[in-house]
Parts: C-alpha cells; sequence; structure tokens
C-alpha cells in the first residue's frame, strides 16, 4: 500500500455523530452508545500546489513531488475513492485511509509561476 507523501498541509479531524440522541421533554437528552468506533474525517487543506513545466506545455512530474499538483493528480487516479493507502497523520500517526470525496483541482494563480489556489482533499479512516 502507496503512502499519501504532500507534508505541506494542515489537517483537521471531523468525527460523525454515531450515537442516536433522544430528546425527552423538560430538555433532557438521551444519546445511544455507539454500535462500533467511529469513522473519522479527515480534512486537508494545502495553501497551494504548482504545476511544474519541464519546457512549455510539458509536465514535469519529477520537480518537487512533494508539492507537485501533477503528482498528486496522479496519486488521485492511482486510488479514486475505493483504493485505501498510509496518511501519516501529524498526531495519531500512520493512518490507513481513503479519498472520501473526488479531488478537484483548483485554477491556478495569474501570473503564480504554475502555483494553483487553496487545494482541499477529505480522507476517511479505514479499519
Amino acid at each position: 500500500m502507496q503512502t499519501f507523501d504532500f507534508p505541506y498541509h494542515l489537517v483537521e479531524d471531523t468525527y460523525p455523530s454515531s450515537s442516536t440522541v433522544i430528546q425527552f421533554g423538560g430538555g433532557y437528552q438521551f444519546a445511544t452508545k455507539p454500535r462500533g468506533p467511529d469513522q473519522i474525517g479527515f480534512k486537508l487543506s494545502f495553501k497551494a500546489m504548482w504545476f511544474f513545466e519541464r519546457s512549455p506545455g510539458v509536465v514535469d512530474h519529477d520537480r518537487e513531488p512533494q508539492r507537485n499538483m501533477q503528482c498528486m493528480q496522479n496519486f488521485y487516479e492511482a486510488h479514486r475513492l475505493y483504493e485505501p493507502f498510509y496518511y501519516p497523520h501529524p498526531r495519531r500517526g500512520l493512518v490507513k485511509v481513503r479519498f472520501a470525496k473526488p479531488l478537484q483541482v483548483p485554477k491556478g494563480v495569474e501570473k503564480g509561476d504554475g502555483a494553483t489556489e487553496q487545494v482541499n482533499i477529505e480522507f476517511i479512516l479505514q479499519p
């Protein structure tokens, strides 16, 4: 299994609503115990990524692979929404995940020398 090797981002952990909450009269609530562990989501945000060129119109797949948007696109295309991979979470260590949503490649920045706008990616924890 491959490892997601694009370290220049911030990550937000999102927990699902794993209990059923019932509202009783007088403001009292009852919550059921979850049936299993939470399937945590991870929202990654990259301030920018870059499309590098070897020459005009020819994408460079080898230059700065950890910041290279073409490398990230290739990684997504190899895994899509179904193939799990490892993600080195900054607080949880190496976790098994898959893409929760399709990759959206942002538009470029005008006169940005190949830079893109912010890139957002969502993963979901796999058992």
